[in-house]
């Protein structure tokens, strides 16, 4: 029996690992390629989340963002609405947080999700404006 029941545990480890979990079916994240990419979204509407703590913040973000911790993040803090465009961003070149963020607002079920994978960095050597300060954009 202990062997049946190990057989079946590691089945379904693989089948669940081999076709996700319907908490992530759906519309995959998207990547914002570039710091024009981002203004664009930014025109249509989207939410544009600052996922790093707030030193990182003050020192430096995209106008208009908000700043959501990506340890401290929690459903409350962004929209109520699931379809609301959000793009996540970090610091950019190797930070995984972005990512993570917007892993994380996905398997909440958000379904127009995007990560800016340039993050800070990339808008900055773009030449785009940067705010500094805690004060944050409006929160959902």
């Amino acid at each position: 029996m202990q062997k049946v029941t190990c057989l079946f545990g590691l089945w379904f480890v693989a089948a669940t690992g081999l076709t996700g979990c319907a908490a992530n079916d759906g519309p995959p994240i998207t990547e914002v390629k570039s710091a024009t990419q981002m203004q664009e979204k930014m025109s249509a509407g989207a939410m544009v989340v600052h996922a790093l703590d707030a030193e990182h913040f003050a020192k430096g973000h995209v106008p208009g963002a908000v700043n959501i911790d990506y340890e401290k993040m929690t459903l409350e803090m962004l929209p109520a609405e699931k379809d609301k465009p959000i793009v996540f961003y970090c610091a950019g070149g190797m930070c995984p947080v972005g990512r993570m963020a917007a892993n994380k607002a996905r398997s909440w079920g958000y379904t127009n999700v995007s990560v800016y994978e340039g993050g800070i960095k990339d808008w900055r050597a773009a030449g785009m404006k940067v705010e500094t300060g805690s004060s944050s954009g409006p929160r959902p």
